[in-house]
């Protein structure tokens, strides 16, 4: 047998192995996911957030008499990351800028790595100025600082969107799961409104103007 045929059974097997890894991989970050932790960034998913997290936010909320905030987080020109630097690319700066969150959130508030680049923040006892203010605080953070891609600086904005949840009287019956999906809609909404203003932009559902 000739040294390129040995050399092409090598790379062969090495390529069988990396795909075995892979699916490893993969299979490792469903069990994750269904475990309620997100395999990219180690926060709390979505099904955490509907499940678990947003149950005792609600109960909390009602016992006290008052709302919470929630804020759907996305920097912003993901897709050229993606396009200069691969997917491992935007999947590091995705998992830097949840570790910056981390690092910034304040005691009280909860986040959540919802699927993809979107992140959420639940802001405890919120109303329209509270939510105003930590909005405005996070994005002049993260805008402030550089993170880094395959050794390069790369600088970024987020789009946000935000909604408050009021509290419920005692006894009322919230129906937990039909509140996390109206959550996520309204969020979501405000979050592509800030995105087709060209991003860098804070959109609120619970009035006319924005940031």
């Amino acid at each position: 047998m000739s040294g390129s045929e040995d050399l092409e059974r090598l790379q062969a097997e090495v390529d069988r192995l990396e795909r075995e890894n892979e699916k490893l991989r993969a299979r490792n970050r469903r069990w994750m996911r269904i475990a309620g932790t997100d395999g990219l960034t180690g926060l709390p998913n979505k099904i955490f957030f509907s499940t678990a997290l947003l149950p005792q936010i609600i109960s909390s909320a009602n016992a006290d008499g008052q709302g919470f905030v929630c804020v759907m987080i996305a920097p912003d020109k993901l897709g050229d990351i993606n396009e200069k630097y691969g997917r491992e690319g935007g999947d590091q700066i995705v998992n830097e800028l949840s570790k910056y969150l981390k690092e910034n959130v304040e005691a009280d508030e909860k986040l959540v790595h919802i699927d993809g680049a979107n992140f959420v923040v639940i802001v405890p006892k919120g109303d329209q100025a509270q939510a105003k203010r930590r909005t405005r605080q996070i994005r002049a953070q993260v805008v402030s600082r550089h993170f880094e891609c395959h050794g390069d600086a790369v600088t970024l904005t987020l789009s946000m969107g935000v909604t408050i949840q009021p509290a419920e009287p005692q006894g009322a019956g919230t129906k937990v799961k039909e509140v996390a999906e109206d959550l996520l809609k309204r969020m979501g909404v405000a979050l592509d409104q800030a995105k087709k203003q060209g991003g860098d932009k804070i959109v609120e559902d619970f009035e006319a103007d924005e940031a």
